[in-house]
């Protein structure tokens, strides 16, 4: 992490770089244009000022006071911070001396001839680079003539370092705080995800008691407080199945005794042949609930595990569960516990039928083992456009407000409440909740304690895919 933080700090540091340069560059060449344009308007004011003088002295009379033409370039030249301000007649017939008075010219002659006008140039000045900008003057006070006024400046326009180096070092700078930073910070992360993995290693070791540190308020510590839910969540997993494994073996081991004490009494001759059908009784049921619980077992492990097929096909829904129903109905009866169904017809709906049956199977099982005789188990069937929705309900002694949420952890209701009939593995609920979800839909409770409880199970009329 530390090396993929720092190599993106050095990548965004070049790319500030590379577009504080560009940028730099832009702008330099925005102030080379302007002090070209500031250039060019001070060499026409200047060519203004010297054809005023040049007229003056054209149209002085002998004897008459006036400022020299010399004087006016020098004048010019200092006003305009020019290394260079001068003129000359090109029509050769007007002499330079008498009252123009015109200096030595250095920057026009170095131009040669034909000097380039109104535009900036580069020339050299007695082996010194020189930026010039000629004017053409024409005038008619004296014949046909020309007036050629020339400005100079020996220092460039704007010095190429004048944004480059305090860009450059400042660039710089910023990207050495900015990887310094990045190191920092990459050490710092580093160091808490350290701690974090250290954590998560312990806990795959099997220590779930350890926890990440949560100190401070940004991402690595919401990570912290997360992985720590999860621990929590994982530890509260490894004693449910811990409690479920004792249960189970519990569970398992009431009938194997029993059992093995009838088979070694068999075995050794102590039982009557008069008590031979009743030792068979007690053999069967233990078998059977020894059976159901393996049976059970088996069962939820592949539903967990995702390692079972539905197959859906049209099915008239109400008559399936009547079916159900009657198939309970001895049962019921034989417990001295009334069975009324409330079955609406809601037509043919594409579901797994066998699945279905486990469903209703374990819930008016685990209803009937609840309700004391005398008691009501009613079930009941409605339907909708788009789905269909059966219910259970008991006169049972209801179930806490508080255990509601954990109905269908494993073994939970059989741990917490003692029911009226001891038959059944406890799995019921669990599997009616994985059952469902694997058909689409979703189940929940309703109970209040000394009423009893009721199971809604609500299904969709559409298929879902096989798994």
């Amino acid at each position: 992490m530390r090396r993929q933080i720092l190599w993106s700090a050095l990548a965004v540091a070049a790319l500030t770089l590379a577009a504080g340069l560009v940028a730099g560059a832009a702008i330099q060449r925005q102030l080379v244009k302007e002090s070209e344009a500031e250039l060019l308007r001070q060499a026409e004011a200047t060519a203004n000022l010297v054809q005023g003088a040049l007229r003056d002295a054209l149209s002085a009379s002998a004897g008459e006071d006036r400022v020299p033409l010399a004087r006016t370039l020098e004048i010019a030249r200092s006003i305009g911070g020019h290394d260079y301000v001068e003129a000359t007649i090109v029509d050769r017939a007007t002499p330079r001396q008498g009252n123009l008075d015109l200096p030595d010219t250095p920057l026009l002659d170095s131009l040669g001839e034909d000097p380039p006008l109104n535009r900036i140039t580069e020339t050299e000045v007695a082996g010194e680079p020189v930026l010039a900008y000629i004017r053409a003057i024409p005038f008619r006070q004296r014949g046909e003539a020309t007036l050629l006024v020339a400005i100079g400046r020996s220092e460039p326009l704007l010095a190429t370092n004048i944004l480059a180096r305090p860009l450059l070092f400042s660039l710089g700078i910023g990207a050495i705080l900015a990887i310094i930073l990045a190191n920092w910070v990459a050490g710092f992360l580093s160091r808490r995800l350290q701690r974090l993995e250290a954590t998560s290693r312990t806990i795959a070791s099997g220590d779930f008691s350890v926890r990440a540190p949560t100190a401070g308020a940004d991402d690595v510590a919401r990570l912290g407080a997360a992985f720590n839910d999860m621990a929590e969540q994982l530890e509260e997993s490894r004693r449910r199945e811990r409690d479920f494994l004792m249960s189970v073996g519990h569970d398992l081991r009431t009938p194997l005794t029993t059992l093995r004490g009838y088979a070694e009494a068999l075995d050794s001759g102590q039982i009557e042949e008069a008590d031979l059908p009743r030792v068979a009784g007690v053999l069967q049921r233990q078998t059977d609930r020894l059976s159901r619980l393996i049976e059970d077992l088996t069962l939820l492990a592949r539903l967990e595990a995702r390692e079972f097929t539905l197959r859906p096909e049209p099915v008239e829904l109400a008559a399936h569960l009547r079916e159900i129903a009657e198939g309970q109905r001895v049962r019921s009866e034989q417990l001295h516990v009334q069975l009324v169904d409330q079955i609406d017809e809601v037509g043919t709906v594409t579901i797994d039928p066998d699945r279905v049956s486990q469903i209703m199977g374990n819930l008016l099982t685990n209803a009937l083992r609840y309700t004391p005789e005398g008691g009501k188990v009613r079930i009941g069937l409605t339907g909708t456009a788009v789905g269909v929705t059966l219910t259970v309900a008991d006169t049972g002694p209801g179930i806490d407000p508080e255990d509601l949420p954990r109905v269908f952890e494993r073994l939970y209701v059989a741990q917490r409440y003692r029911p009226v009939r001891p038959e059944g593995s406890g799995l019921g609920l669990t599997i009616v909740k994985e059952l469902t979800a694997a058909l689409g839909g979703e189940v929940d409770v309703g109970s209040a304690l000394g009423e009893g409880t009721t199971v809604t199970v609500r299904l969709p009329r559409t298929p879902v895919t096989a798994r």
